[in-house]
């Protein structure tokens, strides 16, 4: 079956970027964070289809916005903090002002945020935030896409393995191991072949030579 294969790969990968989030900002080492900003753009269009495009390529560091998706209406913060403090000072930030009718999303790439969904948040400007469904995790995604169609799950998995590289693709050695088990499963081990007389030394006729 590939679902669990495309699946387990997804959810190693994502995993695996989280854990490698929270280790380097420990060490204040945020360059991961930048590179992951970029991931998720890319990624929530495949999982969504969201039109999203990074707003701080057209000014840097916008203050509580990092996404725009101005066909569905959506600004999105996407961050390796995720607080009830963090959320409530992007949501009171002025900026927020500029975006009626549009849902706030926040996006938490590394930390599970699941008792944030179940809080309430100080919202001075009253934009559109729904924090169980506006609040989306790691595992909130890997929910998502455990239950998506096959095609869906497989294009997501073409996405994330391309993305995020590793070392060795399980599935790629799980393939070669079946094609070799296959070809062995075809041989003849019964059969035994004649085995020739073999005189590696040929001492008869070093003698005469």
């Amino acid at each position: 079956m590939n679902r669990p294969n495309y699946f387990n790969v997804i959810e190693e990968r994502l995993n695996v970027l989280a854990e490698r989030i929270k280790s380097r900002g420990r060490l204040n080492i945020l360059d991961l964070n930048t590179h992951a900003e970029t991931f998720y753009q890319y990624f929530l269009k495949e999982l969504f289809r969201w039109e999203v495009e990074n707003i701080n390529e057209e000014k840097s560091n916008y203050e509580a916005i990092d996404l725009t998706d101005h066909t569905n209406k959506l600004i999105l913060q996407v961050s390796a903090t995720a607080t009830k403090q963090k959320i409530e000072k992007s949501l009171s930030k002025d900026s927020i002002k500029t975006y009626t009718g549009y849902t706030f999303k926040f996006i938490s790439i590394a930390r599970d945020a699941d008792d944030l969904r179940k809080d309430t948040f100080k919202n001075p400007h009253g934009i559109s935030f729904a924090p169980s469904t506006d609040i989306i995790d790691k595992n909130s995604i890997l929910s998502k896409i455990r239950g998506m169609h096959i095609n869906d799950q497989e294009r997501i998995y073409q996405f994330v393995k391309k993305e995020l590289v590793m070392e060795i693709d399980p599935m790629k050695l799980e393939s070669n191991l079946a094609t070799v088990i296959n070809i062995l499963s075809k041989e003849d081990w019964d059969k035994t072949e004649p085995v020739g007389e073999i005189n590696s030394f040929e001492i008869d006729r070093k003698i005469s030579h």
